[in-house]
């Protein structure tokens, strides 16, 4: 397998007695389907890094060189273009057919754009998605969730770790929350969370357009999206070192909230 190691390829159109047409050949046969097929389903089998920086976003180191491409083979720029488009749709095929996502395509689908944020919200940044999925969904939803999950008694019950929380937060709804982490975490599975109400968490606030513009190109087909592919870590071997991330996460984020009076 090749590993793509986030830098562009290189060429120099300056090179004497070299074809052209042959150096440019030479390059794009480097984006073969099955070079693509290596690399995205590796960095997908590897998306979840709780301690090691993200993988980079191959559609924007690819899209870098064919920019390069296009700027130095200006007579080749149709092939080239050709090849970008296949690349990408390639990417968002994968993805698509993993996640078991159908791709809505028409003709004003940005295709770099669509294969860009697919890639980085389900590959790139898939653990730290993850993470903030779960930190903003309690917080903006912390009222509903003290109030279903009878927060307030179990706060009674461990009175002792209820004060430490309690002089974390000033809300008693966060304070239950991050007193009860483990069991909130436990019971939201039990909830009818889709695929939007996850992009529009995680894409909260400024960067809403985005969560909507990923919602307008996808559908999930099975609906199973959140149960099968978040609870699958949040569950799994990783579940404590899970836990403590949101728990810091949402020290810091719901601390934030607070001092602006939310």
């Amino acid at each position: 397998m090749t590993e793509f190691n986030g830098v562009p390829f290189q060429y120099n159109p300056a090179i004497t007695n070299v074809n052209i047409d042959n150096q440019l050949a030479g390059i794009l046969s480097r984006f073969s389907d099955d070079y693509i097929l290596d690399i995205v389903k590796d960095s997908i089998n590897n998306r979840f890094r709780l301690y090691d920086l993200p993988r980079p976003n191959i559609v924007n180191a690819f899209e870098i060189t064919f920019k390069e491409l296009t700027d130095g083979f200006t007579s080749n720029t149709d092939e080239i273009l050709s090849t970008r488009t296949r690349v990408y749709n390639n990417i968002i095929n994968i993805i698509c057919n993993y996640y078991d996502f159908a791709f809505i395509q028409n003709d004003d689908t940005d295709i770099f754009s669509a294969a860009y944020w697919l890639y980085d919200t389900f590959v790139s940044n898939f653990t730290s998605s993850l993470i903030n999925f779960y930190t903003l969904y309690l917080i903006r939803e912390r009222k509903s969730i003290d109030l279903a999950l009878n927060l307030s008694e179990m706060d009674k019950i461990n009175e002792t770790t209820y004060i430490y929380s309690k002089k974390l937060f000033k809300d008693p709804s966060l304070a239950g929350i991050h007193c009860n982490l483990e069991y909130v975490i436990d019971q939201i599975s039990n909830f009818d969370i889709n695929l939007y109400t996850i992009l529009s968490t995680v894409y909260s606030g400024s960067n809403i357009d985005i969560g909507n513009y990923i919602a307008s190109i996808i559908t999930d087909t099975t609906g199973m999206f959140f149960r099968k592919y978040y609870e699958s870590f949040i569950f799994g071997k990783e579940a404590a070192d899970i836990l403590t991330l949101i728990k810091l996460n949402l020290q810091q984020l719901g601390s934030e909230i607070e001092a602006l009076g939310d």
